[in-house]
């Protein structure tokens, strides 16, 4: 297999992957659509509400809503936009912070150089990654 088409499959695979790091598990019942802007983040659950589902989401590059952030503020900040946009769509004006960590995402290159020879490089990337619980507050 040479190098040009293992290249070509690793980008199709990252933009596959990469695609939009967000994801969500239904376990309540779905409302209509919200704005993003109404929902709120609470730290802790407020009295009256309904849990609609769990969703995790990173600070990771995706082609849905590409940005370059390097600060972990901003990092969180992103994540942070995800959640609030997924919530909305499943009818949810709030979401409670369940976890918050930094992983450490690992970036292998394969590549082959002008003398034909096969090299590889690493790069490190810290991303932030926010789990929440999507709720209805009445």
């Amino acid at each position: 297999m040479s190098i040009r088409l293992v290249s070509v499959m690793g980008l199709l695979i990252f933009l596959y992957m990469g695609c939009y790091p967000v994801s969500h598990i239904i376990i309540g019942e779905e409302k209509a659509p919200i704005n993003p802007s109404d929902v709120r983040v609470y730290a802790d659950y407020p009295q009256s509400y309904e849990k609609i589902a769990i969703i995790e989401a990173s600070s990771d590059f995706a082609l849905k809503d590409p940005s370059f952030d390097f600060t972990h503020q901003r990092k969180t900040d992103k994540a942070l936009t995800r959640l609030k946009n997924e919530a909305a769509l499943l009818g949810a004006n709030g979401i409670v912070i369940e976890n918050l960590s930094t992983k450490i995402k690992q970036n292998l290159n394969i590549y082959e150089d002008d003398e034909g020879k096969i090299k590889t490089s690493s790069q490190n990337e810290k991303q932030k990654e926010v789990k929440a619980i999507a709720i209805f507050v009445e």
